[in-house]
């Protein structure tokens, strides 16, 4: 088998759920396709690395265009949220499940991951020194601190490691109500799922 088809398919196996016979399948359809179709793919991946931004606030990824060259996005820069809520999610696409159900309106912090059971250094697996960062960047204004991550192991042994690291701040620290189903993934929700679980944390 060709060197430059063995290297994508290891390309695209490092993607999240994809496995090996998913991996071959994009390469052998990228063959496929016309040149034309295939640098078009290209140009896009190179853009996405020039025009998309990381928030050195929440640390989701937003549009830097020139409108928002400061490092910090239009959520953490928007007058209209509630400051006294920080809501710490896994992923990006977390935050957006939880922005399409409209029930939360505070601020937000992107974890970048989840700690497995008999996690030896949970510093190097989810963004522990940028939240302590975050959370003296707002003395005195924080009211809550909401943990909204996956209903399953690795979540709710996340969720018992901030409980004890955010202890010492002396704020209040909820999770999410039980709306959401064990082992459900909080990017796969459904709004109406994502509001009774806001309402109902605990």
């Amino acid at each position: 088998m060709p060197d430059v088809i063995e290297k994508l398919v290891a390309t695209f196996l490092r993607f999240p759920g994809i496995g090996p016979r998913q991996a071959r399948r994009f390469v052998y359809h990228l063959l496929t396709q016309n040149s034309g179709a295939v640098e078009n793919l290209a140009k896009d991946l190179l853009a996405l690395k020039k025009q998309i931004g990381q928030c050195q606030s929440c640390y989701r990824f937003f549009a830097a265009t020139e409108a928002s060259a400061q490092s910090v996005c239009d959520l953490c820069q928007d007058p209209a949220r509630d400051s006294g809520f920080l809501m710490i999610v896994e992923k990006d696409a977390d935050l957006e499940a939880v922005r399409k159900s409209s029930e939360y309106q505070g601020r937000f912090f992107v974890l970048g991951g989840l700690l497995p059971i008999l996690e030896a250094e949970p510093e190097k697996k989810i963004r522990l020194r940028e939240l302590q960062t975050r959370l003296k960047a707002s003395p005195g204004q924080l009211k809550e601190i909401i943990l909204a991550l996956a209903a399953n192991v690795e979540g709710d042994n996340t969720a018992d490691y901030l409980q004890k690291f955010l202890a010492p701040a002396g704020l209040k620290i909820s999770v999410l109500g039980r709306g959401l189903s064990t082992g459900t993934e909080l990017e796969y929700s459904d709004a109406a799922t994502l509001k009774n679980a806001l309402k109902n944390r605990s």
